[in-house]
């Protein structure tokens, strides 16, 4: 009698078991990543549009205003000439109590700012956040982690 490789019934059926109780713990742990990415991403991208809003008030000498959305929402309103819009990603929030436009005058300082400006963005309920301060001359001054 000729042997056959090969795997047995048994075999398979220890390697997919093994596999379901890895790709369960590794789950959670996904989730979790993805939503840190999600924050990371829509951290980077609006400290990328407050620099272009600056930039774009100085060099058209005008003022140029940011309106933020709390939450992702299918669509996006498009930019003016005037006027940029920035939204978060995912589960990642703009917290309520947070300002949610600015307005950089031709000189690149915040139009009409008596304090610093503040933005905070949380990854999800009981998550981690970033927050965001941009000082009255318009510069961004840091980018602070905490928790929601």
């Amino acid at each position: 009698m000729r042997r056959q490789n090969g795997f047995t019934l048994i075999e398979l059926m220890v390697t997919i078991g093994v596999l379901a109780i890895v790709a369960t713990l590794a789950a959670p742990s996904f989730g979790n990543l993805m939503n840190q990415q999600n924050l990371k991403k829509s951290t980077n991208e609006l400290i990328g549009v407050l620099q272009q809003a600056r930039s774009k008030a100085v060099l058209e000498r005008r003022d140029i205003k940011v309106e933020l959305q709390s939450a992702e929402t299918t669509t996006l309103v498009a930019n003016t000439e005037t006027t940029l819009n920035w939204m978060p990603y995912g589960s990642t929030i703009l917290i309520s109590g947070s300002d949610n436009e600015i307005t950089y005058g031709f000189n690149g300082g915040v139009v009409g700012a008596t304090t610093d400006t503040t933005f905070t963005l949380c990854s999800n309920s009981g998550g981690t956040s970033q927050t965001i301060t941009v000082s009255k001359m318009g510069t961004i001054q840091q980018v602070v982690k905490g928790t929601c």
